[in-house]
């Protein structure tokens, strides 16, 4: 990574950690000294925002299908020849040698890293243009049998289901502070104080 790039992420993350705890300072004394503006500021502040009207859009099942089957010859045909020139270039037209070494110093990655993923890179890449090129056969020669391996692959799987324990509010942790405000409170300002401390005395070197 460079060195420049480095220092201000290694900067940035000190400052968040710091105004961090400042602020967890701050709640835990008003834990300790006034709990009820800090009762009254959580009310105000959490408000349940729904994710249900945002992945309404991922609920559409959008059907490419009937259009392969419809131009199958030509959508065959074309989906052919991208497999067949990827299957090419990674397997004939590629310089492995001087792919890693261009790779390595572009990125600045070791040349045993930079081989492993690109290797991964490229089995994946072939085993997808292979699987294209039986799909372009198929639909050249018997779109028949694409059918069933599409009826079988096109199973629906809902996002609002998965998602549902995400639209469920919980208040547990809030109702534990406030039920033990000074503990918190104490644990709190001792917790920020210490890292506070820490990272001043850090950077001070």
């Amino acid at each position: 990574m460079n060195p420049l790039l480095q220092s201000w992420l290694l900067q940035s993350f000190v400052i968040f950690l710091i105004v961090g705890s400042i602020a967890g300072a701050i709640v835990g004394v008003l834990l300790l000294l006034r709990p009820q503006s800090l009762q009254r500021a959580g009310q105000t502040l959490n408000r349940w925002i729904s994710t249900r009207h945002l992945n309404q859009s991922l609920e559409r099942s959008v059907d490419f299908d009937p259009w392969f089957y419809r131009y199958r010859r030509s959508s065959g045909m074309l989906i052919l020849l991208g497999a067949c020139y990827i299957l090419y270039y990674f397997t004939v037209s590629m310089d492995r040698t001087n792919t890693v070494s261009g790779l390595g110093r572009y990125f600045k990655l070791p040349p045993l890293l930079v081989g492993g993923l690109l290797d991964a890179l490229v089995l994946s890449a072939l085993l997808g243009a292979l699987l294209a090129a039986f799909v372009g056969l198929f639909l050249l020669l018997r779109p028949s049998m694409l059918r069933d391996f599409e009826q079988a692959a096109n199973r629906w799987v809902s996002m609002r289901r998965a998602l549902k324990p995400m639209e469920t509010s919980n208040r547990n942790l809030d109702d534990y502070v406030f039920r033990h405000e000074r503990q918190a409170g104490i644990l709190l300002v001792l917790g920020s104080l210490y890292v506070l401390v820490f990272l001043l005395s850090w950077i001070g070197r």
